[in-house]
């Protein structure tokens, strides 16, 4: 996806002398700026209370597994004053390059990319019960291009649970392949929902290919959920058994079978406070 505004817009906007595109999402930029990168909202339509909330829901976790914000702020640009965030910049790309590009985990890379993700889930979701909602491969870092060092980026759909919502129930908010049933369906995305999603995500960077959705194309929603009802792919038996009995775990098609955060860092063999 290009960007919105060119490199010569941006920087100036931003009162530096070079930017580099890092990548677009559905709402705004991202540009490299020195050792940082900066989102840009580029959507003129993009809620006020949403980047409130991403703001908000970045400032309650501290994780080297969640992306840190170092601040926000508004710059104007395309003739309209546009909100900036300030992350630290991870390098090594994405997870969705590094599947594209063909590199698979390992046996033990796949554990690790595992437990780094339930990690920074954990921390996420003790952050007042926020949940992230878009969880997947375009939306994890890789940092320094190690899969035992994934950093979750984007919380822009980021939802604490003691918050009022902004969402009208039924909608599906997130990204529909890495979306639980429930989600699919319109009903609300709790917890439960991104541990789904990370299920997903790691299936999918291990094998290369979606655990349900595989030479699929146009799917109904009924036809979605009962492809997830049918169960995933299975993975290959070089794996542990502990780390298959939880990625089997997380795409369970029913919310009270995926545990949590820290049940399932529990049943890899780590212990959390």
């Amino acid at each position: 996806m290009l960007p919105r505004f060119t490199e010569t817009e941006v920087a100036s906007a931003l009162g530096v002398p070079t930017v580099e595109f890092l990548g677009a999402g559905s709402f705004g930029d991202t540009w490299k700026v020195a050792n940082h990168a900066v989102k840009i909202i580029c959507d003129d339509t993009y809620p006020p209370a949403r980047v409130a909330r991403e703001v908000s829901g970045l400032m309650r976790v501290d994780s080297p597994h969640i992306v840190k914000l170092i601040q926000s702020g508004v710059i104007s640009l395309g003739g309209n004053e546009r909100p900036a965030f300030t992350f630290e910049y991870v390098p090594g790309g994405d997870l969705q390059k590094k599947i594209d590009m063909g590199h698979r985990p390992s046996s033990g890379e796949s554990e690790s990319l595992l437990l780094g993700l339930l990690t920074g889930l954990y921390a996420l979701h003790g952050a007042d019960g926020t949940v992230h909602r878009d969880i997947k491969p375009g939306n994890v870092a890789l940092r320094d291009g190690n899969w035992n060092d994934p950093v979750i980026l984007d919380l822009g759909l980021a939802k604490s649970m003691s918050e009022a919502t902004f969402t009208r129930y039924p909608g599906r908010i997130g990204t529909e392949p890495f979306m639980a049933p429930e989600q699919l369906i319109g009903n609300k995305a709790r917890k439960a929902a991104d541990l789904f999603a990370v299920g997903v995500t790691v299936r999918l960077a291990i094998t290369g290919r979606h655990p349900f959705y595989e030479g699929s194309t146009n799917l109904t929603i009924d036809e979605a959920v009962r492809k997830i009802e049918n169960g995933p792919e299975p993975l290959a038996e070089v794996l542990p058994t502990s780390t298959r009995a939880v990625l089997d775990r997380l795409v369970s098609p029913r919310e009270s079978e995926r545990g949590s955060a820290r049940s399932n860092l529990r049943k890899l063999g780590v212990t959390v406070d």
